[in-house]
Parts: structure tokens; C-alpha cells; sequence
């Protein structure tokens, strides 16, 4: 499942995947900026919906590992089209993406099942987690030795690791060719870091269709059989149901966001994201359209086969639900594809 949520007269795409955040700890000092050399890469993250908006005041200040594991599932989500669907248990923690990362063998707890979610993300930790990460999402990494003048402050069990992020270029040393194993890792080196991941794997996932046909449907010639249709239109109705439900105003059907959605639905099939095929964002399905909005979001899913399994989904995601519900949607737009394989994809695209 996905979705993107944009709120009221600024356009801010946030893509995700079912994240619930935990309770962050104040910051009290921290500027609210990024820092210079930071400030491209996290205005880029922001943009994509890397990051949490619970992060986005306080750039500067050392990360806790559970505000890391906040990042890193959007990251692993939305770059594998993929939810974490197994679930670890720590005794200190009921945050659901440190669950997430403990599911998927990427974080690992401190003994007696404790995370210890509040402490801070060293450098060598970070380094750790993200090549863990990496495998998971099928991007190689070379066996370099690290080559910092403080090797030898490495913990063992880290040697490896910082030596593939020094080789990829993910991680940088701290200055004086030190890497600073256990300093605390900043969250605007979280955001810039876990940015270069989430390229590296997107790049992956095109060199693999690199060869495959991309059927980029045109937007009126949509041979979807009526059975389709009518999926499409049952979406739309228990949107607005549940909509009601939450005492908020029904959308209207529009049939040009109709037919937008029956491209995103389609376009699944080859890229399951909020990616297009051809590498465009996934708003650019209504440019295409020549359709003009103050906001635009969308919400997909794969392999539910009823329209109420699907909305019944998205109501249970955090994030998902969000989306749906946000008050500034007037209009919706829905399509539903069917693949060469019988699995159903879904697009409901919304805008205001």
C-alpha cells in the first residue's frame, strides 16, 4: 500500500507506506534549519515524503535510534513498494517502525529484548543498520576495509559495514579523515544518508525494467473491462462512506481523474510506486491531463481483490487513513487494473 498526502494551498507530497511514529523526545536547542552543506539533500527528502514531520524542526540534533528507524521505513517503503509486514517485539518500545526494522532483521535490540529507542544513533550504528538495510533492498555493496585514520576506534562488528558505506559514498568521515565511530549521528545526516539509499535502490529498480516493456496505457484508450469500472466506482463511494463517517464532505467523481488513475493503476503493473515508469512523479499523470489542483494525493494498493478489502486497508494504515480523509480534497478519481497475472491494482488519486 501507498499513499501521498498534500496539504492546504502548498503542494507537499509525502509518500509512504503504513509508518506510525513513536513519541519523539523535545528539542529545545536546535535552529529548525538544516545545516548548509545538508540543506539540498533534506529540502529533497522532504519533497519525496522521506521524512516524518516530527523531523522536520530540528535538522541539527543528534538522532535517536527510534527517530533513525521513522526514516529508514519510509525509505525502505516507498524505495521497495513494499510494507513491512513482520513485526519484532522489544520490551522498551511499542513503536511500530522499530517493530517494522526489527521484523525485517535490520535493527537489533541492546539484550534482555530492549532497543533502547531514545538513545542516540552512533555513527557506527548507523553504518551498521544501513547496510543491513542495503541487502534488503537488493543493492550491492563492495567489500572495501574502511580508510580512516581512526580504524581502530571501529568497533569490530562494524568494520564491515563502514567500510561498504565509505566505498558507495553514503557516508563520509567527520574531518581529518576520522569517521568518529561513536559520535551521535545528526538527524540531517540520517535524512542526507538514508536520501543516497533511497537513490541507489530506486536506480536498481530501473535498471531492472530497464529491458521489460513499460505499458504506459494512453489515457482514453483504457480497454478496462466493466467489471473494472465498477470496482473503480464502488472505491469511490466507500471512500466518501467512510468520509461521512468521519463527518467530513464527500468527493466529487471526476471522470479526466477517473481516467489519470486508470494510467496509475496500469502503470503498477510495471513499477509499483509513487514513481512513475518513466521516472516522473506520480502528480504528473494530471499534468499530462492538463488538470490544475492546489493539492493532489494518492493511495494504492495490490492484490486485494474486493473494493472494500482495499478501503478497509487504507482505513487501517495511520497514514493511508490520513490521506483519505484529509479535509482539503474535493475531488476523486479512481482506476483499477488488472495485470497479466489476474492481481489487481489499485489507484485512487484525490485533489483539491
Amino acid at each position: 500500500m501507498k499513499r501521498v498526502k498534500v496539504f492546504r494551498n502548498v503542494i507537499i507530497i509525502i509518500i509512504a507506506a503504513l509508518i506510525v511514529l513513536g513519541a519523539l523526545p523535545a528539542r529545545s536547542t536546535d535552529t529548525g534549519q538544516p545545516s548548509a552543506w545538508a540543506e539540498t539533500g533534506v529540502r529533497r527528502a522532504v519533497s519525496l515524503g522521506l521524512v516524518p514531520a516530527s523531523l522536520r524542526t530540528c535538522y541539527t540534533a543528534p538522532a535517536t535510534r527510534v527517530e533513525f528507524c521513522a526514516v529508514a521505513v519510509r525509505v525502505y517503503e516507498i524505495a521497495s513498494g513494499n510494507s513491512i509486514v513482520l513485526r519484532k517485539a522489544f520490551s522498551d518500545t511499542n513503536d511500530l517502525n522499530v517493530q517494522k526494522m526489527g521484523g525485517l532483521g535490520v535493527v537489533n535490540g541492546k539484550g534482555n529484548y530492549s532497543f533502547a529507542p531514545d538513545d542516540w544513533l552512533t555513527r557506527q550504528e548507523a553504518a551498521t543498520i544501513i547496510s543491513r538495510m542495503m541487502e534488503h533492498l537488493n543493492v550491492p555493496l563492495i567489500a572495501n576495509p574502511p580508510e580512516f585514520a581512526d580504524n581502530a576506534d571501529i568497533a569490530v562488528w562494524a568494520l564491515a559495514a563502514v567500510g561498504q558505506m565509505q566505498a558507495a559514498g553514503i557516508m563520509n568521515g567527520t574531518g581529518d579523515n576520522r569517521f568518529s565511530p561513536q559520535e551521535p549521528y545528526s538527524i540531517e545526516q540520517v535524512i542526507v544518508t538514508l536520501l543516497n539509499v533511497y537513490d541507489l535502490a530506486i536506480d536498481v529498480k530501473f535498471e531492472e525494467i530497464a529491458d521489460a516493456p513499460v505499458p504506459l496505457a494512453g489515457f482514453f484508450d483504457l480497454d478496462e473491462s466493466s467489471d473494472l469500472k465498477l470496482l473503480a466506482m464502488e472505491v469511490m463511494e466507500l471512500v466518501n462512506t467512510e468520509r461521512a463517517k468521519a463527518g467530513l464532505a464527500p468527493l466529487i467523481g471526476m471522470e479526466l481523474l477517473n481516467a489519470a488513475a486508470s494510467v496509475r493503476a496500469a502503470e503498477c503493473e510495471s513499477l509499483y510506486s509513487h514513481t512513475r515508469p518513466d521516472g516522473r512523479r506520480f502528480d504528473t499523470v494530471m499534468e499530462d491531463l492538463n488538470i490544475s489542483s492546489r493539492g493532489r494525493g494518492e493511495n494504492l494498493d495490490a492484490g486485494m481483490v474486493s473494493a472494500q478489502a482495499v478501503v478497509q486497508r487504507w482505513i487501517d494504515s495511520q497514514t493511508h487513513k490520513e490521506c483519505m480523509f484529509e479535509p482539503v480534497w474535493e475531488k476523486v478519481g479512481a482506476g483499477v487494473h488488472r495485470g497479466t497475472d489476474g492481481t489487481l491494482f489499485w489507484a485512487v488519486l484525490f485533489m483539491a
